[in-house]
């Protein structure tokens, strides 16, 4: 196994995996270290097979259910969802997934099925690095304070975006798919402090003047896609992307020239899951 450094600041490529021939424990632990020194990794696993996926999340924590219905089901393997260009599936918009929930997926697992021969990336940006970017005093400021995350305010950028989603606003409020976070945590296995809202379901901040806090979100929020904090990965079939959620927040270019489809699994986790990876290893 090689890990080899495709990005300046995040992103590498983790190279020589035979997962024909079994994933070990070692093995899992050797990609988990990377991926949190890296934030984001890229691996050749064309031979991996579902189950393989499957406990190679596991490792990560406990596996996120499907809260909001958005994708399409795998046929052996529900704990996987199926995300195809052909059924509307697109996020291209710069977010975190599901950050409405009390406990948010830490760690995404992303395999691409069909990959089309131009377009399709998957866009990163560092939160982490965007929060060392601040000024100390800014980042002062921001102690403290928290943001609302909100569900229906997916759809409601759809509404207003001439789709006719004005049902799904309210059914999405009435699940009360909406959860409060500080806007600055602390990573749980490398103890990098890193910035919590992003374009799709950051309501508002909290604790300061409506104003003031509409003022520090549109900073915050065009601060976080400056290109120095940023990796882009250029799918190819049998990609299995990881991305470190903790920190990095990810945009799915809109523009592919055929079908894209791509097999998603999120983990949720505490610190001691991660197991042979501490603050010690990244």
């Amino acid at each position: 196994m090689q890990v080899r450094k495709i990005g300046t600041n995040i992103g590498a490529r983790i190279e020589g995996l035979d997962f024909a021939a079994g994933l070990d424990d070692a093995m899992i632990d050797a990609i988990a270290e990377a991926l949190f020194a890296h934030q984001v990794v890229t691996i050749e696993a064309a031979d991996m097979t579902p189950e393989q996926h499957l406990r190679l999340a596991r490792r990560f924590g406990g596996l996120e259910e499907n809260k909001t219905d958005q994708f399409g089901d795998h046929p052996t393997v529900p704990e996987i969802t199926v995300i195809d260009s052909e059924e509307g599936h697109t996020a291209s918009m710069w977010h975190a997934d599901e950050t409405f929930l009390e406990n948010p997926p830490l760690v995404n697992l992303l395999y691409g099925k069909q990959i089309p021969p131009t377009g399709g990336d998957t866009a990163f940006v560092s939160t982490a690095l965007a929060y060392e970017g601040l000024s100390p005093k800014f980042q002062e400021l921001l102690d403290g304070l928290e943001a609302v995350h909100d569900y229906g305010s997916l759809y409601e950028l759809a509404w207003q975006g001439g789709h006719d989603l004005g049902p799904l606003v309210s059914d999405a409020l009435g699940k009360g798919l909406i959860h409060s976070h500080p806007v600055v945590k602390e990573h749980s296995v490398t103890g990098r402090k890193w910035l919590t809202v992003n374009t799709v379901y950051t309501r508002f901040i909290r604790g300061v003047g409506r104003l003031k806090a509409e003022m520090l979100l549109d900073m915050l929020l065009r601060h976080m896609q400056k290109p120095e904090f940023a990796f882009r990965h250029s799918w190819r079939e049998g990609d299995l992307l990881m991305w470190d959620q903790q920190a990095v927040q990810h945009y799915a270019v809109n523009d592919a020239s055929e079908r894209r489809v791509v097999h998603r699994i999120a983990a949720l986790a505490t610190a001691d899951t991660y197991v042979g990876v501490g603050r010690d290893a990244v």
